[in-house]
């Protein structure tokens, strides 16, 4: 499942995500700068929150709200070990209902049990994003 858009079409490209993902916990693969924070943001939005969305490069972990529920938003890029994840009793978001999205998931990938869905995003030009998606 592919899905090519521009810059301009985020919300198309969201929508695409939600017709194809099976489950609220979305792990996103892209390299520096192709836009994985920014596509979070959009699917928050789309979900209700009306909160700031920001990347969590640096707190690891950031919460946001919408209709009294939660969507937690987490980049593991500077993650070198799971136990800085188990200090922050990250792993206990998975065994909620909520909405779950990780940027840089590949160290927590394969020790993850509930389901998930991976969606990957290309640089195909400056402009241009290319989506794929697989669910677990």
């Amino acid at each position: 499942m592919t899905f090519s858009y521009s810059l301009s079409e985020i919300d198309k490209a969201s929508d695409f995500i939600f017709n194809k993902i099976k489950y609220k916990t979305i792990f996103f693969r892209g390299d520096l700068g192709s836009g994985k924070t920014t596509l979070i943001k959009n699917l928050c939005f789309k979900i209700g929150s009306k909160e700031n969305i920001s990347s969590p490069t640096f707190p690891i972990l950031n919460i946001y709200k919408y209709d009294e529920q939660n969507i937690y938003h987490a980049d593991l890029y500077r993650i070198n070990n799971l136990k800085d994840l188990n200090e922050i009793g990250f792993f206990d978001i998975f065994n909620q209902k909520s909405w779950v999205f990780v940027e840089w998931p590949d160290i927590i990938i394969n020790i993850i049990d509930s389901p998930y869905s991976i969606v990957k995003i290309s640089n195909e030009g400056k402009q241009k994003r290319k989506l794929s998606i697989k669910n677990s």
